[in-house]
């Protein structure tokens, strides 16, 4: 195991802090509109700020960023679905936060379809890269095509008895915000097949 900080380390904690964002944003939210008690709420966030190179555990890289992942889903997993639970016409509210953020890292407007991918990747949890979730089928110079070959953010959901479902809304508002300067947008039949394309 390398004991060297690369270029997609940072990547992928940067991507962790992003979905940390949004998990301070919804916590913000649920208090303000009374949903929780402010302090119970705080549990779901972590405040660290620090950059990756003042905190990783450098014998352990893999093992730490891989940690950081898994805490980072689990803590969005069981945020959301406490506040869900009876009362799922908040999903709105949540989704229209996810959006926000998102559009807080709105892609480049004259980005073309392949730039585009690799700026959803670089902003999307998407387990390790070595996992290899996203694999290109073809690209033509308005669409991007690809797979996911493995489902990396369920588990989280259901270990906290809440819905894929609602992390999959969550998703696509997100990814909408990133390309809310753009003319492009992601569509799914099946949840394993997607396309970027222009609209």
């Amino acid at each position: 195991m390398s004991m060297f900080l690369a270029p997609i380390h940072f990547m992928v904690y940067g991507k962790n802090q992003l979905q940390e964002q949004l998990i301070a944003e919804i916590a913000k939210r649920a208090a303000a509109e009374g949903w929780a008690e402010a302090s119970a709420l705080d549990a779901y966030c972590s405040r660290e700020d620090r950059p990756l190179d003042a905190i990783i555990d450098v014998s352990n890289i893999h093992g730490w960023l891989s940690k950081s992942i898994a805490d980072v889903e689990h803590r969005l997993a069981a945020l959301v679905t406490e506040l869900l639970f009876g009362h799922p016409e908040r999903l709105a509210v949540l989704e229209e936060l996810a959006y926000e953020v998102g559009r807080d890292q709105a892609a480049p407007a004259d980005a073309g379809a392949g730039e585009l991918f690799q700026y959803l990747t670089t902003h999307l949890v998407d387990g390790m890269p070595c996992d290899g979730v996203n694999m290109m089928r073809d690209q033509t110079a308005e669409t991007f095509r690809w797979d996911k070959t493995a489902d990396v953010h369920s588990h989280y959901w259901t270990e906290v008895e809440g819905s894929p479902a609602v992390y999959q809304a969550l998703r696509s508002r997100f990814v909408a915000g990133i390309l809310s300067s753009t003319d492009y947008e992601v569509s799914t039949a099946d949840g394993i097949s997607f396309v970027l394309q222009k609209v």
